[in-house]
């Protein structure tokens, strides 16, 4: 995800319209990926490139739907709240990630459960 210059947050508050653009950013950037890999599947091509851009795809469509996610946790005020301890999750981890879920302690405890 391409993050502008501009600082995105306020005095101690997120500032939503920020994410919004970022996010909506990303979402175009996916969708026109989404379409090129779509018109590239349609030409002749190598079984191990039909396999990239099967990996490609797939990718592009994981992002698109975390970026959805993240737009619907916006609009319902939830976006910056871990999905699971409700807590807040710290701004340089949304500045970072901006379709992040989970606080770091949420996050470590699911990765250690499915070791």
């Amino acid at each position: 995800m391409v993050i502008s210059d501009q600082v995105p947050m306020g005095k101690r508050s997120l500032d939503v319209e920020w994410f919004r653009r970022e996010l909506e950013q990303e979402r175009q950037f996916r969708l026109e990926q989404l379409i090129s890999l779509s018109y590239q599947a349609e030409a002749p091509r190598s079984t191990a490139l039909g396999e990239v851009r099967a990996a490609l795809t797939a990718g592009a469509r994981r992002a698109l739907a975390e970026i959805d996610a993240a737009l619907f946790r916006l609009s319902r005020d939830t976006f910056g709240a871990c999905e699971l301890c409700r807590q807040t999750i710290p701004s340089y981890r949304l500045i970072a990630i901006p379709t992040i879920r989970l606080c770091l302690p949420c996050e470590r405890s699911q990765e250690n459960h499915q070791d």
